[in-house]
């Protein structure tokens, strides 16, 4: 069986366009169909379930792709406030083939509403497209 999460990397790599930044080991995008304006998921080239058996190198250049992420972010929206999300395997267990672990940055610059509590749709008024290009273009990285 295939992980989604390969397939996400395999298809924005070549696609290039909700792509924020890339290194050798991470893509930080914009996802399709974003539930929330500029939300960015940095994904692991490498197909792994546990966060916390990233090697040291892996990790500084985590730490790096993060901080260009975020200065990127700084300059185009001042500073907004985030939610940060480590998705990994349960801790301690054995390697999943079915999990890639990932992060998920979300700026806090909508509210949920009666519309997205009520439905579980969310309304996103800046396509994806748009935020990677307008966070590519901040330069920074």
């Amino acid at each position: 069986e295939r992980c989604i999460y390969c397939d996400i990397v395999r298809q924005e790599v070549e696609t290039g366009t909700r792509v924020v930044l890339e290194t050798q080991a991470f893509l930080a995008i914009c996802p399709f169909a974003a539930r929330f304006p500029f939300e960015i998921w940095i994904l692991p080239r490498r197909h792994h379930s546990h966060f916390e058996e990233t090697d040291p190198p892996t990790m500084a250049n985590l730490a790096w792709v993060q901080r260009m992420v975020l200065r990127k972010l700084d300059a185009v929206l001042e500073h907004p406030a985030y939610n940060f999300i480590i998705h990994t395997a349960p801790v301690q267990e054995a390697p999943k083939d079915y999990y890639h672990w990932h992060i998920e940055l979300t700026p806090r610059l909508t509210r949920i509403a009666g519309f997205e509590w009520g439905t579980g749709f969310y309304i996103n008024p800046t396509p994806p497209e748009e935020a990677a290009r307008f966070l590519r273009e901040a330069g920074l990285g």
